[in-house]
């Protein structure tokens, strides 16, 4: 098997784990949210959530990387070398950004890690969305329309993650109110309410993700 055969095995086992994990998250933080279930496995629950979830926020980087050393080696980006070799170390280097900051925990330093994540996804989003538009209406400086089609996906579904995370802001404090004094119906509701509003925020990003399957798949 080549370098390249095995940067495409990844790029694809990625992308299915991403849609995958993405997937468990969601369907763990239901039962986290369910007021029957004791505080105390909801706070297991959550854990584990935790653990899943850091898959899909690794596979981001992993994905543009691998995504990026494909499209040039196939001719679908002429950028240049040095150009492929800065996205794809800095794709390295937030993967273990993002490493860093779940090991980290509640400690100091991952709280200043993830204030440097939060703008770079911005920034990420910004790249995307002005890469696949340009590309869309033109012929660079992505090449194939299909490609734009899936650069724009990414570009969803990094502004989507965004906002969720924006969203759940309440979230972290309402759970910790729940674990350390009880349930209550107000505590439920203020933990259940930014679930709510990024509900279907998570399912434009599945939607999303099922564009960029059938856009490699028909490749217009």
């Amino acid at each position: 098997m080549s370098f390249t055969e095995v940067v495409l095995a990844i790029h694809i086992v990625v992308f299915a784990a991403w849609f995958g994990t993405d997937l468990a998250t969601f369907t763990i933080s239901r039962r986290v949210v369910d007021g029957s279930v004791a505080p105390a496995s909801r706070l297991a629950l959550a854990q584990v959530m935790m653990k899943i979830e850091v898959v899909a926020r690794l596979s981001l980087p992993i994905m543009l990387a691998t995504g990026l050393y494909l499209a040039r080696h196939r001719g679908w980006v002429v950028w240049p070398t040095w150009v492929v070799a800065v996205v794809l170390v800095a794709g390295v280097a937030w993967s273990g950004l993002v490493w860093a900051i779940y090991r980290g925990g509640d400690h100091g330093v991952a709280s200043t890690l993830a204030r440097v994540d939060f703008p770079l996804r911005i920034a990420v989003a910004g790249g995307l969305w002005i890469v696949g538009l340009v590309s869309l209406v033109g012929d660079r400086p992505v090449g194939p329309n299909w490609l734009a089609v899936k650069v724009l996906a990414f570009a969803t579904i990094v502004t989507c993650g965004l906002a969720i995370r924006v969203l759940l802001r309440p979230f972290g404090p309402a759970f910790g109110d729940i674990v350390t004094n009880g349930s209550t119906p107000e505590r439920e509701r203020r933990l259940t309410a930014p679930i709510r509003r990024a509900q279907p925020l998570v399912a434009v990003i599945w939607c999303s993700l099922l564009v960029a399957v059938i856009a490699v798949i028909a490749k217009f």
